[in-house]
């Protein structure tokens, strides 16, 4: 019997799925490559799937799940799942999955660039160069970043991609994580401190926690007051963890020094967001996790979580492994 993994909603950065088709078909799987990004649409024509592979639409919910008795995985095309209704899922007997090792190095290596764009003005100073300045720095307002301190807001793979990249630029590093313990922080070279004190000791605050309901907001007025004038806040996880209208304020007000930040509560960020108008902040279009080599690592990630689930009945990527008892189809 050959097993039916249907892609559920067209992602131009994705396609062709060539590639996949190619290392699934070698293991008796067929890739159904779809555009149904609404849940009526997808249930209309996923019938058959075994596997769902999901990037950003439809949310799977129950709904969806009880009309396709089928499916037995859902996985999300990059590390956060928020796009899948997990509990609705672990009850139906649904497994989830993702690929945790995506983009690690890409977003380490595009939050180091944030932190050294922020701190020497590159933007400013070449859109100034560009329209014919020649604007020299203000006086105190570019900072030697060796010898300063990166506070990392969650310490997991890109956490600690990061932390290897800081500290060859001279860097000290404390860190803030949900699961990790002290000593594991100090196995990767990071000080673990409380998250009120990371927000007081940094120069520079790298966001690195998944979207959860213990995580969304994490980083807002509270947080932001501890943070010093002269300090930065730089967020390439999710757009969620950060309260946003609490950041824009205190990037209004100059309560700290500016942000760079390549995610957003609504995506695409909308025209008229005020983040757009402030000077003290570099935006980029959630492309952190962006490469060639990442891209070649997620489509086989995919594959391989596909096909050792459909092999064995489990992959090491589930994110819900209580689900394993009482798996559809077993």
């Amino acid at each position: 019997m050959t097993h039916v993994v249907v892609q559920t909603d067209h992602a131009p950065f994705l396609v062709p799925h060539t590639r996949e088709a190619g290392r699934l078909a070698a293991g008796g799987i067929s890739l159904v490559e779809g555009s149904w990004d609404t849940p009526d649409t997808l249930v209309a024509n996923a019938g058959d799937a075994d596997v769902l592979w999901v990037a950003w639409k439809p949310y799977v919910d129950a709904a969806i799940l009880e009309a396709l008795p089928r499916v037995r995985l859902v996985v999300r095309w990059g590390i956060g799942y928020e796009q899948i209704d997990t509990t609705a899922a672990t009850r139906l007997g649904v497994a989830v999955a993702n690929a945790p090792t995506y983009g690690t190095e890409d977003v380490a290596e595009h939050a180091i660039t944030l932190l050294l764009a922020l701190e020497r003005r590159l933007v400013f100073h070449a859109s100034d160069m560009q329209r014919g300045g020649w604007t020299p720095p203000e006086p105190g307002t570019i900072r030697r970043v060796s010898g300063r301190t990166l506070g990392l807001l969650g310490v997991g793979r890109i956490g600690a991609a990061l932390a290897r990249r800081a500290k060859a630029l001279g860097l000290d590093v404390v860190g803030y994580d949900l699961v990790r313990s002290p000593e594991e922080l100090a196995a990767l070279g990071v000080e673990a401190v409380p998250l009120e004190v990371l927000a007081e000791r940094s120069d520079y605050v790298s966001v690195h926690v998944p979207h959860t309901p213990q995580t969304e907001g994490i980083v807002n007025r509270a947080f932001l007051d501890r943070m010093a004038p002269t300090s930065f806040l730089i967020n390439t996880s999710r757009g969620r963890v950060v309260d946003e209208a609490d950041l824009t304020e205190a990037l209004a007000e100059g309560r700290i020094a500016g942000a760079g930040l390549d995610v957003f509560v609504e995506e695409p960020l909308d025209p008229a967001s005020p983040l757009r108008a402030l000077p003290n902040v570099i935006l980029t279009p959630h492309y952190a996790g962006y490469s060639e080599e990442a891209w070649t690592d997620l489509r086989e990630e995919m594959c391989t979580t596909t096909i050792e689930f459909l092999g064995t009945g489990w992959a090491s990527t589930i994110v819900n492994p209580e689900v394993r008892s009482v798996l559809r189809g077993t």
